[in-house]
């Protein structure tokens, strides 16, 4: 059995016998774990607390090697390779996770605690049993390095107050003559505190010696005088004056057992249906008790999962819990003030009105104070912001805070050692177990087409099932076709319901300043999976920093995430909120605009791929970008099919737009996409269908020819690649055609240029079909083509 010893000098026991720990910093780093009460610290904090701010060269493995050494000690019997299961690695350090009761300091306080609304004398066994664990001075070895002070001051005041509760206990059973030596002792140690003096008058006084307790209060009165220069407590004047007068009631109701201290229980009653976020459960119980901030945007559950975890882990905080919604995003404007709400808990904490402070940080000492030798579990809803947060947090490290928000409450990770958790929309098979929880298996599995399809629609978002459940009466199909049917948002309306999705929706836009809810509007009109800075910068018509804050502010508030650096998206049910907004607020000719932005960044940026692809590329049928359009530019070939890659969805998406809305814009993206399609992907069938409807969009000439070589090029090579596989080809006279009518209309034009691209094609296209003297024909006509055209240039 393990164990080890904080109240006093470090050291570790093995059933019962002392371990040795070679290296004074190896065990100052089992000492910093053990502070930590199990949460992770991380390696470069040991790092800072061992070495200071000049760490030796190669401070990370001689920290790994100190790890080792304790894993050894620790788990003695443990296989060479196999996990620890004490000492445990965890982004971005190490963790101490010993078993219960084997570390002292937390027998020690939950001995303290065990004695909490006890009977005298049953309070008085578990403190004297607790305290029967104190050695000295806690963390002996290092008490005087900064990094342990917090943790000594607190069990060193837990200290104090069990023995004055021992002596409290004591005077309660009448057992003076026993409190007064326990007294005398707390007075000796610690001059300056006046309970212990206080309860040594009472002692003597309880002792018929009256006499001694006035001088010991006086004594107190002239410790304190000299130290500090102050008079004592007006509480031990008051007793002074009532041992004067022996007023036999003011001894008897303080000897008198105390009530039990208030344990608050303030958490809402959680869902009674609950499915999915196993996983987000185990990390709560891995991080508290700590500052957790769950995140995600209206919707998706946060409050749900807060609670049903707190309820879980309740009984792990006897002191009781706290809860409040801090009304960040609601209907109501004015979120919860602080002060307010540290009144509000120091009420429910059973500290009286005349003595709650008036100002908000005087109101956070307090709560700190009352909360400093008490295990609680707070719970901050729907928080604004990290100032808010803020002022509400305990100082106790063995209080659990859970915050839930839209916004990342980033301030607090960075500089309260928040632990993140962000809560994504659950995934199918979450939805599906969602649903058969609220309507029952036999409901949900009647039509699996039903409800796979409203599951897709809800997108995983838990209010949206909700909803959806809220219509329960009707089979599924008939939900169904209700949401298919639905313009927006209106199929998850239901009646009585008032914090419905546009809603919930509806609080965070509000609060967004009128640049970003204006990007947040516009991204709605961009029809594909996922979103790039720059294109955000040309729907917004504005430069790319300004466009990279304003999605980096959307995304804080969890109105679209960033899947991956610099790419964002927009969940379904958001998207049509922001469209429906869209239409609500902006002018039809503004969307128009932002919407021809987007389709010239993608038709430019495109075009600037296939130059870099094929710089001399004759002729350039794509040109500058229109002023407030700044396409990508890239370095080359490898960068912009790199780009093309990562586009082609959204790029199709747009194309699917140009040709309901903007056919005239598909030629030039036939022209900027064909090298990509043709030559590097062979998404043959794409460019094949792209130019065939170009040819249907144009009466161009020179667009006409164009698109005519590029349909007989896709075909050659379709044809080519069927041909690789054994399949019979086909559509190759079509391809000819195309080629020849290509040439013939150049020639019409005289541009010597498209007329030779055309022969070498139709070059190909002979060499493929076997026929070696047409194709070598065909190569010498474009050659002389060429040659006649380079003889003609002006020299």
């Amino acid at each position: 059995m393990i164990e080890v010893r904080v109240l006093g000098p470090v050291t570790i026991l093995l059933d019962g016998e002392p371990v040795t720990v070679r290296g004074n910093q190896a065990l100052a780093v089992l000492a910093m774990l053990a502070a930590a009460h199990g949460r992770p610290v991380a390696a470069d904090r040991l790092i800072d607390r061992l070495w200071g701010a000049a760490p030796p060269a190669g401070a990370a493995a001689v920290l790994q090697s100190h790890v080792s050494r304790l894993r050894r000690s620790l788990e003695p019997h443990r296989p060479p390779r196999g996990a620890a299961e004490l000492l445990v690695s965890e982004a971005p350090g190490y963790a101490l996770r010993l078993p219960a009761g084997a570390l002292d300091a937390g027998r020690f306080e939950q001995g303290v605690r065990a004695a909490d609304g006890l009977p005298p004398a049953g309070a008085l066994d578990r403190l004297r049993a607790a305290l029967e664990l104190w050695r000295g001075r806690p963390y002996e070895q290092f008490a005087d390095h900064e990094w342990a002070a917090a943790e000594v001051a607190r069990l060193t005041e837990l200290h104090h107050t069990a023995r004055e509760r021992v002596v409290a206990a004591l005077l309660r059973l009448d057992r003076a003559d026993e409190a007064i030596p326990a007294a005398r002792a707390l007075t000796a140690d610690d001059p300056l505190r006046g309970e212990p003096w206080r309860l040594l008058a009472l002692a003597l006084w309880a002792a018929s010696r009256s006499g001694d307790a006035l001088a010991a209060l006086g004594e107190h009165r002239r410790v304190v005088a000299d130290e500090l220069g102050l008079d004592p407590d007006p509480a031990l004047a008051a007793l002074e004056q009532a041992i004067r007068e022996q007023r036999a009631e003011v001894l008897e109701a303080a000897v008198r057992p105390a009530p039990s201290p208030i344990r608050p229980a303030q958490l809402p009653r959680a869902a009674p249906v609950f499915a999915g976020r196993a996983s987000e459960l185990r990390r709560l119980d891995r991080h508290t008790p700590a500052l957790v901030v769950i995140s995600g945007t209206g919707g998706v559950g946060k409050t749900t999962l807060a609670l049903r975890w707190a309820h879980r882990a309740a009984e792990r905080y006897p002191d009781g819990q706290l809860h409040v919604d801090l009304r960040g995003f609601g209907p109501e404007d004015a979120a919860a003030d602080p002060g307010d709400v540290l009144a509000a808990f120091l009420g429910a904490l059973g500290v009286p009105d005349q003595r709650i402070p008036p100002s908000t940080p005087e109101r956070t000492a307090l709560f700190r104070s009352v909360l400093a030798a008490r295990r609680m579990l707070v719970v901050l809803d729907n928080a604004r912001d990290s100032d808010q947060v803020r002022p509400l947090l305990p100082g106790n490290p063995g209080c659990a805070v859970v915050v839930t928000s839209r916004s990342h409450l980033i301030d607090l990770v960075v500089t309260d050692g928040a632990h993140p958790l962000r809560l994504d929309a659950f995934r199918p098979a979450e939805s599906v177990a969602y649903l058969r929880r609220r309507l029952g298996d036999e409901v949900v599995d009647a039509d699996p087409r039903a409800r796979d399809a409203i599951v897709e629609r809800c997108g995983g978002l838990p209010l949206a099932l909700a909803l959806v459940c809220a219509r329960g009466a009707f089979p599924l199909a008939e939900i169904d076709a209700e949401l298919a049917y639905a313009d927006g948002l209106d199929g998850f309306a239901v009646a009585g319901v008032k914090h419905d999705l546009r809603a919930v929706f509806s609080w965070s836009y509000r609060r967004l300043e009128p640049l970003a809810a204006r990007m947040f509007r516009l991204i709605a009109l961009h029809p594909g999976p996922d979103l790039s800075i720059a294109a955000a910068a040309a729907l917004a018509g504005t430069e790319v920093a300004v466009a990279r804050a304003l999605l980096r502010r959307l995304a804080d508030d969890h109105l679209l995430a960033e899947h991956r650096p610099g790419r964002f998206v927009l969940h379904d049910l958001v998207r049509a909120y922001a469209r429906e907004t869209a239409g609500r607020v902006d002018p039809a000719e503004d969307r128009a605009a932002a919407v021809t932005r987007l389709l010239d960044f993608a038709l430019h940026s495109a075009g600037n791929a296939a130059r870099a692809q094929h710089p001399f590329r004759r002729p350039v049928m794509v040109g500058d970008a229109p002023p407030g359009v700044g396409p990508v530019r890239f370095a080359d070939a490898a960068a912009a099919i790199g780009w093309l890659d990562l586009e082609y969805d959204n790029i199709t998406a747009l194309l699917e737009l140009c040709r309901a809305e903007r056919p005239g814009h598909l030629p030039g993206f036939v022209w900027a996409l064909a090298p990509y399609q043709q030559d590097v992907r062979f998404h043959l069938a794409d460019s094949l269908a792209l130019a065939t409807d170009a040819l249907a969009a144009t009466d161009d000439r020179r667009w006409t020819s164009y698109l005519h070589h590029v349909v007989g090029r896709g075909l050659l090579r379709l044809n080519r690649l069927a041909w690789d596989h054994a399949y019979r080809p086909g559509g190759l006279d079509e391809a000819r055609r195309l080629f020849e009518e290509h040439i013939e209309i150049n020639k019409r034009w005289h541009n010597a240029y498209g007329a030779a691209g055309g022969w070498m094609e139709l070059a190909r296209f002979h060499q493929r079909a076997g026929d070696r003297t047409a194709a070598a024909r065909a190569r010498e006509q474009a050659l002389r083509v060429l040659g006649t055209a380079r003889s003609d240039r002006p020299s």
